[in-house]
């Protein structure tokens, strides 16, 4: 049988937590054929080694120098056109029993679906507010100025980060993050690969926006399941580089789309 999955996973040195997301994709995944690509934003030859030596059917792709998210995700797509479904998966994720099976049933059941995610939990079992509405601009600089944690329960925050909603089934969302993300094919061909534009932050839900606006569907899957380490940790420093990237990246986001994100949510 061929993959007509491909999974997209990026190594920014994340060494012994990329192997537990290669391991858990493998050993929960059932009958269900795909091929993976790991891209080293950082060399590493610890874990090209081992991907090697235990998984030696991955292919590996060293980037001359780091590029952004969007950028490695698109390469690999560029070099790859042929599949019908790319899974994002981040390193720092473990795949639950069945996840990938689930994400795949949504998509052959439903057509119109064109980004299909799981939910995420924390390692505690927490619920990650991994699906969202579209931000706002006063969203965007609640949570860039970390307004949200010295006033936790902001309305507008959990409104946006959907606090109060309860999902037992497959929803229709605005958007879901980019920790485990399937994309069909020919949604993207319609809509565009993830606007590299973006270096880090925002690509997941610019893509989700461009979905909605091309008359796809974004869907969460709670049946699908997998644990997260969610590494955002730096964005959470106000002086921390990874802030200002966020901050950098929340303005392109209101410069694209003229400071009326929530728009794409009228469909």
């Amino acid at each position: 049988m061929l993959a007509k999955l491909a999974v997209i996973t990026i190594n920014h040195g994340h060494g012994d937590m990329l192997r537990q997301a290669v391991e858990s994709l493998y050993t929960s995944t059932v009958g269900q054929p795909f091929a993976m690509f790991v891209v080293n934003n950082l060399p590493d030859p610890a874990s090209t080694a081992w991907l090697a030596q235990a998984y030696p059917g991955v292919r590996v792709i060293d980037n001359p120098e780091p590029q952004g998210f969007a950028r490695n995700i698109n390469q690999v797509i560029q070099r790859h056109p042929h599949f019908e479904y790319y899974l994002l998966l981040n390193p720092d994720v473990i795949c639950l029993p069945g996840m990938l099976e689930r994400l795949l049933t949504a998509m052959a059941e439903y057509a119109a679906v064109g980004v299909a995610a799981p939910q995420l939990l924390d390692f505690d079992g927490g619920i990650q507010p991994s699906r969202r509405r579209f931000a706002s601009f006063r969203v965007l600089m609640a949570r860039a100025l970390h307004l949200d944690a010295l006033f936790p329960h902001l309305p507008a925050v959990d409104h946006y980060l959907m606090t109060q909603e309860e999902f037992a089934d497959l929803s229709t969302v605005d958007w879901v993050t980019g920790a485990v993300m399937l994309l069909r094919k020919a949604a993207l061909d319609e809509v565009g690969l993830l606007d590299e534009r973006f270096f880090l932050y925002f690509e997941d839900e610019d893509l989700c926006c461009r979905m909605w606006g091309a008359g796809w569907q974004v869907v969460y899957v709670p049946t699908a399941q997998a644990y997260h380490a969610h590494l955002a940790e730096g964005r959470k420093k106000i002086l921390s580089k990874a802030n200002r990237q966020h901050l950098l990246s929340a303005f392109k986001m209101l410069i694209k789309y003229r400071g009326k994100i929530t728009s794409c949510a009228q469909r």
